[in-house]
Parts: C-alpha cells; sequence; structure tokens
C-alpha cells in the first residue's frame, strides 16, 4: 500500500489509519469493531462479541507532518499530540506502530496519564500495555503537588512506576526547601503510596537524615508504617521522645502505638484505637507507665467514646475517663485545662429526639482526680436521670404548649442522697408582628422529693407547687443612617418583663446539682436565677432592657451591638443558696455588653455588671482583638470577678517578614501576682516546609506548681512532622490561629 503524507496542520485516527479506510471502502473486510466508526461514523452491524483485544481501541494523533509508511508504521514531526484514552503524549517527532502499540518519541516529550506527569528528551512507551521509559526524566504526582527528577523513569504497568536514582519534593520549582534523594523509588499509583530506597532526606541542601527505607502516601489516604517522632522537652518528663506505629487495620478501623519514653521517668506506651461503622463510631485510649521513677509506682489513664445511632431518632452515647492517680494529669497531660481537671466524667446515654419531644435516659459517674476532695466537695451521681421535653404545634384555641420533666436518683458517699422529680408544663400566647412582640404565659413549677434519710428533723419527701407568670414585650424601631460615606440602619429594641413568682420556703431542699447564674444580660428575661430545680427563685419583679444595633444597609453586617439594662424588685428576693444572704435592694446590679467592629480589623467586645449601691464593679470583661489580611493576629483581654478572678492575657501571631512569624502569650493573675502562662516562640511557614520553636510555661496544678517546656516541630509538607506538634496548643492558647 502507498505511504500517506499530509503536510499542513493535520490529524490522523490511528487504529483505523486514512489509508486503510480507503482500501476498505464502504465494506466491513478487514475492519475491527473499534476501526468501522472511525469509517464510516456509525457502530458496526450486530455480530456476535467481538474478541478483538483492547490494545486496537483508537488513537488520535496531530502533528504538523505525519508520514504513513505501510499499513501500520506513521512517522509525525512538529508538534505532536497523540491521545489514547486517558494518556496524552506530546513530543517534537514520534514513530509509532498502529499493530504493536509501540511508540518512540523525541525532542522535547512530556507523557500524562491521570494525574501523573513524566517529561524527557527521549521516550518509548507501550501505549495499549501502558509501559513505557524516559530516560534523565522529570515527574509530577498532581494530587500531592509533588515533582522530582529521575535519571530513569519507567512505567512497568498502568499502576507500577519505578524511578532510578530518584529525587521528590512537594516544593515549588525553585524553592528546594527539602528532597528525598533515593537509589530506587516504586510508585504504586493503585495503592496510593510510594516506597523509596536507599534514601537520603536533604534540607536546605544539606544532608539531614538516612533511611535505608521508606514509604510515603501519593494521597490522603491512611497507609500502615511508622509515623515521624516526636521530640520535646519539660520539667515533669525530661527528655521524651516518642516513635508513633500507625497501623490501617482496616477501611473502617485504625490504631497508632506510641512508646514514649520520658528520661525522669521510664517508657510510656500509648494506644488509640478508632472505628467507624455505619451506624456506629468510636475511640479508645489507654496510657501505662510501669514503675514510674518519680512516682514510684506504676501508672496509667485510659478513655472510652462510642457513639451508636440505632435508628433515625434513637441514640446511644458513651464517655468512660480513667486516670490512675491525682497528680497523673498535672504530670503528664500536658496543658492547663487538663492541669485544672477536678473530675472525669462518666456516662451512658440513651436519646430520642422527635419533632416535638425530645428524651433522655442517663447514668452518669465521676472520678474525682483528687481523692482528699472532701465528698461535699464532689458531685452527686445520677442513677438514673430521665428528662423529657417538648412542645405542641399551636392549638385551634391559642396558645403554645410545652412541658418539661425530669426525674433523676442522686448517689454521693457520705452525703444526703435521694430521688428528685420536677414538672414544669406551661403555655403561652405570642403575639409577633413586624414592630412589636407581646408574650403573656403562665406555668407551674412542681419539685418534689423522696429522700433516703433526712436528718434530725428533717423531711423525708419535701415537695412544692409554684405557679409562674411573666409578661414579655418589646419594640423594634429602626432608622436610617449615613455615617463616613456608609449606609447603616440603627436599631433600636426596648424591652420590659416582667415576672412574678410566688415565695415557697425551701430551707428544707437538698442542694444536688444546683448554683447560681452568673448575672448578664440574658439574665434579665429568665424565669429561674438558679440553674437546677433544686431552687425556684421568688420574684415580683419588672426587668427593662435597651439593646442598639448599627447594621450595614447593603451586607446586613453587624458593626455595633450595645445592651444595657436592670431588674426592678417590687418585692426583695428571699429564696437562695445555704450560706448565702441576698441583700434586700431595690433593684438588682446593671448590666451592660458592647461589641463593635471598629473597622475591617479590630473589633471590641465588653461586659460590665455595676453594683450602683456600693458604686462599684462587681464583674467586667473587655477583650480587644485584630486581624488583619496577612495572618495578623492581636489579642488583648481582661477579666475580673470581685473576690475570684483578676487576669491579664495578651497573645499574637505577628509576621516578621514575607514567612516568619513571631508567638507569644501571656496570661497573668493579678490576685494570685503570678503569670499563669507564657508562651513565646517562632514559626517559618513556606509552599513545602514549616518551622516552629516555641517555649511554655504554665501552672500544672491546682496548688500553683508549674512545669516548662520546649517544643520543636519541623514540618515537611506531604512527607512528615518531625518533633512535637504545636498547632492544637497554638489553637488553644492564641484566640483566632487556625492551622493552614
Amino acid at each position: 500500500m502507498p505511504s500517506t503524507v499530509i503536510r499542513s496542520k493535520a490529524a490522523l485516527i490511528l487504529g483505523a489509519s486514512a489509508a486503510l479506510c480507503a482500501a476498505a471502502g464502504t465494506h466491513a473486510a478487514g475492519l475491527t469493531d473499534a476501526q468501522w466508526p472511525l469509517c464510516h461514523g456509525v457502530a458496526p452491524p450486530l455480530a456476535e462479541e467481538s474478541s478483538a483485544p483492547a490494545a486496537l481501541s483508537p488513537m488520535e494523533i496531530t502533528a504538523d507532518y505525519g508520514e504513513g509508511l505501510g499499513s501500520a508504521l506513521y512517522t509525525v514531526r512538529g508538534n505532536v499530540l497523540m491521545r489514547r484514552g486517558s494518556q496524552h503524549l506530546e513530543a517534537d517527532s514520534a514513530v509509532y506502530d498502529d499493530r504493536s502499540g509501540q511508540v518512540d518519541a523525541t525532542g522535547t516529550v512530556r507523557f500524562q496519564q491521570g494525574g501523573f506527569i513524566v517529561s524527557g528528551e527521549a521516550a518509548r512507551f507501550d501505549l495499549a500495555a501502558e509501559t513505557g521509559e524516559v530516560g534523565l526524566a522529570e515527574y509530577q504526582l498532581l494530587e500531592r503537588h509533588a515533582r522530582g527528577r529521575a535519571d530513569t523513569v519507567v512505567r512497568e504497568s498502568a499502576t507500577i512506576t519505578q524511578l532510578r536514582r530518584a529525587s521528590y519534593t512537594t516544593c515549588d520549582p525553585g524553592d528546594l526547601g527539602w528532597e528525598l534523594r533515593a537509589r530506587r523509588v516504586t510508585l504504586d499509583h493503585a495503592e496510593a503510596v510510594g516506597v523509596a530506597r536507599d534514601v537520603t532526606l536533604r534540607f536546605q541542601n544539606v544532608p539531614f537524615l538516612y533511611l535505608p527505607y521508606i514509604n510515603f502516601p501519593l494521597n490522603d489516604e491512611r497507609k500502615s508504617g511508622l509515623l515521624p517522632p516526636t521530640l520535646g522537652y519539660s520539667d515533669e518528663t525530661g527528655v521524651d521522645i516518642g516513635q508513633p506505629v500507625y497501623w490501617n487495620i482496616a477501611p473502617q478501623r485504625d490504631a497508632t502505638i506510641t512508646p514514649r519514653f520520658l528520661e525522669t521517668r521510664g517508657l510510656l506506651t500509648q494506644v488509640e484505637f478508632r472505628y467507624l461503622n455505619p451506624s456506629n463510631h468510636g475511640r479508645i485510649n489507654a496510657e501505662y507507665l510501669p514503675s514510674d521513677a518519680v512516682f514510684g509506682n506504676d501508672r496509667g489513664a485510659f478513655s472510652y467514646e462510642h457513639l451508636h445511632r440505632l435508628n433515625a431518632r434513637w441514640r446511644a452515647d458513651l464517655n468512660y475517663n480513667y486516670v490512675s492517680d491525682s497528680r497523673y494529669l498535672a504530670e503528664l497531660g500536658g496543658n492547663l485545662s487538663s492541669a485544672s481537671t477536678t473530675h472525669l466524667d462518666r456516662r451512658l446515654d440513651l436519646s430520642y429526639g422527635g419533632a416535638h419531644n425530645l428524651f433522655l435516659a442517663r447514668l452518669q459517674d465521676y472520678q474525682t482526680v483528687d481523692d482528699t476532695t472532701p465528698y461535699a466537695d464532689r458531685p452527686y451521681q445520677r442513677l438514673p436521670q430521665l428528662v423529657f421535653s417538648g412542645n405542641g404545634p399551636t392549638h385551634p384555641l391559642g396558645g403554645d404548649y410545652a412541658l418539661a420533666a425530669e426525674l433523676t436518683q442522686f448517689e454521693r458517699e457520705q452525703s444526703l442522697t435521694g430521688t428528685r422529680l420536677s414538672l414544669h408544663p406551661s403555655i403561652a400566647w405570642p403575639v409577633e408582628r413586624l414592630g412589636y412582640f407581646f408574650v403573656p404565659k403562665a406555668g407551674l413549677r412542681y419539685t418534689g422529693y423522696r429522700l433516703d434519710s433526712a436528718g434530725p428533723g428533717g423531711l423525708e419527701d419535701p415537695q412544692h407547687s409554684v405557679p409562674v407568670y411573666s409578661i414579655d414585650s418589646g419594640l423594634y424601631l429602626e432608622r436610617d443612617l449615613r455615617l463616613r460615606a456608609r449606609d447603616f440602619r440603627q436599631t433600636l429594641e426596648p424591652r420590659l418583663y416582667y415576672l412574678r413568682v410566688p415565695f415557697r420556703d425551701q430551707s428544707d431542699f437538698p442542694v444536688f446539682d444546683t448554683s447560681a447564674f452568673d448575672f448578664s444580660f440574658a439574665q434579665l428575661f429568665r424565669e429561674n436565677r438558679f440553674t437546677g430545680p433544686d431552687r425556684l427563685g421568688d420574684a415580683n419583679q419588672l426587668s427593662a432592657g435597651l439593646t442598639s444595633r448599627l447594621l450595614d444597609r447593603g451586607s446586613g453586617r453587624e458593626w455595633l451591638r450595645a445592651s444595657l439594662g436592670q431588674i426592678y424588685y417590687f418585692e426583695p428576693p428571699r429564696v437562695a443558696l445555704p450560706g448565702v444572704t441576698l441583700p434586700a435592694r431595690g433593684e438588682s446590679d446593671i448590666v451592660g455588653e458592647l461589641s463593635a467592629r471598629l473597622n475591617a480589623q479590630w473589633t471590641v467586645a465588653t461586659s460590665l455588671q455595676w453594683n450602683s449601691d456600693v458604686d462599684d464593679t462587681e464583674r467586667a470583661a473587655v477583650q480587644f482583638r485584630y486581624q488583619g489580611a496577612q495572618r495578623q493576629l492581636f489579642n488583648a483581654g481582661y477579666r475580673f470577678r470581685r473576690g475570684e478572678l483578676d487576669q491579664t492575657d495578651l497573645s499574637m501571631l505577628w509576621p516578621l517578614q514575607r514567612q516568619w512569624q513571631l508567638i507569644g502569650r501571656w496570661n497573668y493573675s493579678h490576685r494570685d501576682e503570678r503569670v499563669l502562662e507564657t508562651l513565646a516562640g517562632l514559626q517559618y511557614d513556606s509552599c513545602c516546609w514549616a518551622f516552629r520553636a516555641t517555649t511554655r510555661r504554665y501552672v500544672n496544678t491546682t496548688s500553683g506548681d508549674s512545669n516548662r517546656a520546649l517544643y520543636l516541630q519541623l514540618e515537611l509538607k506531604g512527607l512528615a512532622n518531625i518533633g512535637n506538634s504545636v498547632e492544637d496548643l497554638l489553637e488553644r492558647g492564641i484566640l483566632g490561629y487556625r492551622a493552614r
């Protein structure tokens, strides 16, 4: 057959060449099912199942110049582009054998299949078998943002690629922060894992670590193997070295086992097991330190969390926690929040969520971390607690109906115990319009006990039923306002709330789980000033509050909100918790709140409780926050509570240069005249690596003992984190900090 020559920008459809189609004419003889539609534009006639191999699937080639030699050999030159399924090959020139699927490409060669790209000066491919070889190659893994070089890239199959004398990095071209160099690298695209042997890890082009073997992910899926080691130091543990081992047990099961060498204490083993099923998921954590050299005994901790969705409305929730001794969290817990934990929760919940009602059945216990804590200061066990809340749709006769009910058995050693029943039915008749609302409401609160031992002179079954009446009302007033060439809408929202609860003597009632609410603007409009049913505050009072907002007319964004309010007592409140004496006053403290966005970067939030009888502040808080476009963060806060709390808290994350950032926090107690926590460090963050060095000193016991720690972390993005991760620490300590 004479050759076919195309001397201008043209296209060849190979697998059914122009010459072959011309020779076949309109006849089916000699054409495969894959070749037929390329010649005729329609499907082949119906026949028995074709046995043609997949190697004969069509190939499309575009080039500036093409020449067909015989019936199956083709030479193309100039801007060559070959496509076959998901395979793409670009070259300056190429020779293609249609019978074998072999391609010999020269010039600037670039081959892509899926997210894998390889380029070089010369290449040979078998496109049918999806194999090939490229010399002096550069490659990219698009999904991982990774690239590298190799003396030879061998595509052994559609899923396996071998690289000889290769490099691997996730850094951008021109910014080689870190690089793996290996004698041989195997990329398994099906399992999404890479394996390298005889590996040198180079950081800033300096050899940093040698490993005979390493595996690394090609995507974000989980893989079994060694995780990067953790390194740290603290006063409590000395040098702290951990080597996590990750075990991908199954698609829905995994475990992380971490032996940790603590210089001053010994070997601590940590195990975390996670599981995920269609209807449930959970996590088990266990820690064990045999013969702590400082403590002088075995130590450990255990926790178990499980959530089970029984069906669309029912679910079960288990949370169990245990530590071996009172100092475990302080010495090995590692942060201020765990060090200040006095009780560990243990509970089992069974709950139901319906369209108009909720039900909860709970068994709850606590482990008191410090065994010296008096029983009177420990929380009660709930064995069990049954809670129901429901509301019905508006009744045809008018009114919104609601019911809250609770039945709880309270247990605690060397304490008064018993059962409590509380019921709270209510009905409201809300009237809500565009500019105002008016909500009268009536209800009944019943609380009754069956006590196991009331003591001398006490009642074994005290109870009361108290009616509760309230009227809530308010206005919505607004006006348009223009400030600094911007259009705003200002609101004025006065609110009056009348509450009437007759006095009942509750001095014989126990206090199982009830305390007083913190007084705030929201507290002005609550029915009860206590958190639980053990006390129902008497009331004959009127709450007056005023809120004003400044809203952007275009976006609705709130730029300012200010609230001020007070309660006026027609009769001074008399019901109080044991040991608390209420002053006979005609009005409550004045409470105010203010939050404002000063500009695009600065915000401020404040709250104040002012005692007008003594002209002094009872509680106050202020928080300034700056958040810039370049990840600048600065927080300045102050909290005050008379006789309890007086603290200043400063924190920041501030860029020094394009990629260097300064980290800091200072938390000081004016009442105790001591620093609660200091945090200082530097952070470098680039496209492919980050480094964090942080020192921290913090109070780690309720008695005020402190601990010092050093955290170092080198993050090679796309490969590993070396050292102790400090991002959780920074997220807890610096308001607004978020890991990238």
